[in-house]
Formats: C-alpha cells, sequence, structure tokens
C-alpha cells in the first residue's frame, strides 16, 4: 500500500471534526499568562498551564470509575475465584454502578473453554478491557520490547496483544482499553494501544489537577493512587472497615482537586486467595511449563458471603457519594477522546510565552511540546491565522550532544523541523543545521523567543532538555520503580524503556473534555493520522 503524502498525514478529516462547546475554555492567550496562570472556565471550573490544579469542575463533580484486575486462570474450575468476579458484578448492577473489568486475554479464554457463561453474562453488563493477553507469561510484553526498538517494538506489541483484544470482543462483545498490569509498561505500548484506537489505563504522570493524559498520542488514564486497598480485607470485616472509613475523606479531598479519579475494586483471585498466582510461578523470571503451573491456595479465613457483604458496602459508599460522577473506561475515552485538530495563531503564540517563560519545552492545555514545536515552525515558514495540528510523535533515537556550527536562523530551524516531522511524523533526534547540530530544547526556545519579540534568557536559566517538561522528573521516577515489580527477569532492559519513555515526552499534554475547549479549537477523534518510515 502507498504511504500517504505529507499533505494527507497533515491535514484534519473534516468528518471527525466537531465544534467546541462554547463554554469558555483558553478564550485568551491570558489563561497561559504568568508562571502558575489560571483562565476562568465558568462557575467553578478553572484549567490549568502546567503549574496548578483546574479544581472542582462547573458542574460539581469529578468523574471516578472503579475497576477490577481479573488474572486467575490457574487455578481449578470448580475454584470460588473464577465466578467471584461476575459476583461482583451482579452487585454493582444492583445498585445501578458499572464496573471496568481489566481482564487477562488468557483469563477470559478460560472461561470460555470452560463454558462459564453466567460469570460472562454477569460481566457483560460491565465495561471490559484488556488486562495483557498473556499477563505475567515469560518473556512479557515489556520485556520483549526493551529488546527492541521503536518500531520494532510497536509492532511486538500489536503481534502479542492482538489475540487478546479479539478474544474479549469475541467472548463479551466489547474490549474498552489496554491496561497496565504490574511493570509491563512502555511507550511502544501505550502507541501501539493508540493504533488501535484504545487508550491505555494507567499513568505515570501526574499532572497538576489532572488524572486524564495524552501522551504517545494515545489517552492515558490514571489509575489507583489511594494510600489504601481492599485486595485482603474484605474477608476481615473490622480491617475491611477500618480501610472503608478512609473512602469519603479520599474522595471529597480529590473532588476539591482533580477532573477524575479511579477508585480499585480488588484483584478477585487476591481476595480470595493466599497469594498472587502468577508471584508463585513467574517470580523473577521463572517460566514453567504449563503442566508444572501451581494455583493459588484458598485463604483460610475467606468466606464468599462476606466477602461480597462487605464489597456492597463499598459499592453503596461510592453510589451515594455526592461528589462524584462515576463511568468506566469507555465513558473516560468518550469523555475526553477528542483532541485540538485545529488552533489558532493566538494559541501557538501563547504556548511560546510558556516556552519562554519555563526557559525551555513545556506543553498548554492545547498543545505538546512536540506539536507546538511543530507549529512554531510552521509559523514562521508560513504565518496563519489557524493551524492544522498534527500529531507529532518524539524522537526514536537517541539524540546525542550538539554539535557546534554557525549561527542559524530561525527560518532555517523552521524548515528543518517541518521537514523532519512531514518525512516521518517524527521528531528527529536533532536538527542538522549550520555545520552544525541543535538540541529540540535549544531549537524550540530560540523559535518561541522569536515569536514573542524576547531575547534568549541567559545560560543559567535555560532548560533544554526534555525534564523541563512539568511532570516529566517525576513520572520518569514511577517508570524506574516498575523495574522493581518481581515478575521482571533479567531479559528486562530497564535503560531501553526509560530512554524510549522520555524522548515520547515531546507528546505529553493534558486531556480535557469536549465541553472544556472553546469554539475557537477544532476537535476530532481518529487514528493517529502521522505515517511511519521504518
Amino acid at each position: 500500500m502507498a504511504r500517504r503524502n505529507k499533505l494527507e498525514s497533515a491535514t484534519v478529516n473534516t468528518e471527525s471534526v466537531a465544534p467546541a462547546s462554547r463554554r469558555g475554555f483558553l478564550k485568551t492567550s491570558a489563561a497561559l499568562a504568568g508562571s502558575a496562570a489560571l483562565g476562568v472556565l465558568g462557575p467553578g471550573r478553572r484549567v490549568f498551564s502546567g503549574q496548578e490544579p483546574s479544581g472542582v469542575s462547573a458542574r460539581g463533580k469529578m468523574y471516578g470509575l472503579i475497576y477490577f484486575d481479573v488474572e486467575d486462570y490457574f487455578s481449578p474450575p470448580e475454584t470460588p475465584s473464577h465466578t467471584l468476579p461476575g459476583q461482583l458484578a451482579d452487585i454493582m448492577h444492583k445498585h445501578g454502578m458499572r464496573g471496568s473489568f481489566h481482564i487477562m486475554g488468557e483469563r477470559a479464554r478460560f472461561w470460555e473453554r470452560h463454558r462459564m457463561t453466567s460469570v460472562i453474562e454477569s460481566i457483560k453488563r460491565h465495561d471490559v478491557s484488556l488486562h495483557y493477553d498473556r499477563g505475567s507469561i515469560h518473556p512479557t510484553t515489556a520485556e520483549e520490547v526493551s529488546e527492541l526498538d521503536w518500531f520494532q517494538g510497536v509492532d511486538r506489541v500489536l503481534f502479542r496483544e492482538l489475540p487478546g483484544f479479539q478474544a474479549l470482543q469475541r467472548i463479551f462483545g466489547k474490549c474498552s482499553g489496554l491496561t497496565q498490569h504490574g511493570g509491563t509498561f512502555a511507550a511502544q505500548i501505550v502507541y501501539a494501544a493508540g493504533k488501535l484506537g484504545k487508550p491505555f489505563f494507567y499513568s505515570p504522570f501526574r499532572l497538576p489537577g489532572r488524572n486524564v493524559a495524552w501522551y504517545c498520542n494515545n489517552l492515558l488514564i490514571g489509575g489507583y493512587q489511594a494510600p489504601f486497598s481492599f485486595d485482603v480485607f474484605y474477608k476481615d470485616t473490622p480491617k475491611f472497615e477500618a480501610q472503608l472509613a478512609k473512602v469519603n475523606p479520599y474522595l471529597d479531598k480529590r473532588a476539591e482537586a482533580f477532573d477524575f479519579t479511579a477508585m480499585f475494586g480488588c484483584h478477585p483471585v487476591r481476595a480470595l486467595m493466599d497469594e498472587f498466582p502468577d508471584a508463585i510461578n513467574f517470580s523473577n523470571g521463572a517460566s514453567p511449563s504449563p503442566k508444572d503451573w501451581v494455583a493459588p491456595t484458598l485463604a483460610k479465613d475467606a468466606s464468599v458471603p462476606r466477602i461480597l457483604r462487605n464489597f456492597e458496602r463499598l459499592i453503596v459508599t461510592l453510589v451515594e457519594h455526592p461528589k462524584v460522577e462515576w463511568t468506566t473506561v469507555e465513558g473516560i475515552n468518550n469523555l475526553y477522546g477528542q483532541r485540538p485538530v485545529r488552533v489558532g495563531d493566538r494559541h501557538v503564540l501563547a504556548g511560546a510565552e510558556e516556552v519562554v517563560r519555563n526557559g525551555g519545552p513545556t506543553y498548554t492545555p492545547l498543545l505538546s511540546a512536540g506539536e507546538l514545536l511543530y507549529l512554531l515552525a510552521r509559523r514562521v515558514i508560513a504565518p496563519a491565522k489557524t493551524y492544522d495540528v498534527p500529531q507529532v510523535m518524539g524522537p526514536t533515537e537517541e539524540p546525542g550532544k550538539n554539535k557546534p556550527g554557525a549561527a542559524v536562523s530561525p527560518a532555517a530551524l523552521a524548515h528543518e523541523i517541518v521537514r523532519a516531522v512531514m518525512s516521518s511524523g517524527y521528531l528527529p533526534p536533532r536538527l542538522e543545521c549550520g555545520g552544525g547540530s541543535v538540541s529540540l530544547g535549544s531549537a524550540m526556545l530560540q523559535l518561541a523567543c522569536h515569536a514573542t519579540g524576547r531575547d534568549l534568557p541567559p545560560e543559567n536559566k535555560r532548560r533544554l532538555s526534555v525534564d523541563a517538561i512539568p511532570g516529566v522528573p517525576e513520572a520518569t521516577e514511577n517508570v524506574k520503580r516498575y523495574k522493581k515489580w518481581r515478575i521482571h527477569g533479567q531479559r528486562y532492559r530497564q535503560g531501553p524503556i526509560l530512554e524510549h519513555f522520555k524522548r515520547q515526552c515531546w507528546t505529553l499534554k493534558p486531556a480535557f473534555t469536549q465541553q472544556e475547549y472553546d469554539q475557537g479549537v477544532a476537535l476530532g477523534r481518529y487514528l493517529n493520522p502521522m505515517f511511519e518510515r521504518k
């Protein structure tokens, strides 16, 4: 199949573009003025520029969801861990709440193989996402991806996980997303899921006030962040009650500062069993054959009726909370899944002001650092009142060090950026101009100063690496912790995982609902249009 031409890959599919609401989001570039600027959105709603939380929404509620990681395909069919997920689903249905079940492909096929139709039918009334096709079976998807370059890694994810998406679609008639299992995370995984139109659930980012973000041109949905859990406590009522008492204060506090919060229902297998089955079989890279897999043992104090009674108490507490509007992974994707596809020149200029203020690359509420860099370049070459927003990806290679050369004009930088992006959809690792090389951060600061008529800041005020982007240093530390997941074996290479993760932070920006954008921003919902050149 012929590759798409340059113009086609950067323009908007008008059939997918919706005019944004008039509810006043980012109405002027003043919304971005000041190092911690806030723009008013209407009653009770504020939007942040990357420094401050956005506050409670105009409707007075935050969005929330409850999810379950469903992983046991080791226990004999008569074990109650196979029917417990369906019982949890029935309780939520009784109270008018839809849950999000994150199910391994192998787990779903177990139910299908053993004709557990009642469990399947109960879960069908809720939302379903893939919790990786084979879970912790080695090599895990993250282990394989860590050994491959960017493009090979993306291809491998598609190869590995497509059977799981197909299984859930066949068994449940739906599959809303891909959800993180343990330390199985990589930028290539997030991007590959996006190519299939599936958001990725769980995020290493902690952006102020926003718990849903764009990364690798895919929607990244924040997972559970509470300092308490329920897994092993449902079967112990006094201990459960101590955990339950923490729920309302936690949600009250979250609703004051965040747009969305996820609650974790449980691992059904851990609510009943003494240990996770993958910890028994696959810790530290262990890879026994299926005939040698060991099933977890039922906890001595496990009582299904008691677990269900306490779980129902949790659901009643959640449903009655006045500040939360409950939804699902599918619901969050529908709410946040439209992104800016055409912005005004004033939005680009406001972004330039933010770059100058930050001393280096940053995102805005509308544009990732990569999109902003590209549009600053387009603004030099062909100024316009509005610009289409291409879904620019970060570099795929190590940028290396700058090589001094002759002074480079903004026009030369702009032409090199546009040429590189339009030829591949990816930012180059560095810009070759004037007989030397220029880093992307340096080029972005130069173009931002050119757009705003400012002088370059002194050397000690410049922050030219990707770490200048708000939220990246903290997220990098979170990704580093994935190496400690007890399942990872020697095949897991942290270095490449971190390198690709940071390069793709050029694609990071907060996500907003359609109603939060003003009429000057056109929105669209479609798969990544940029093409790849390997």
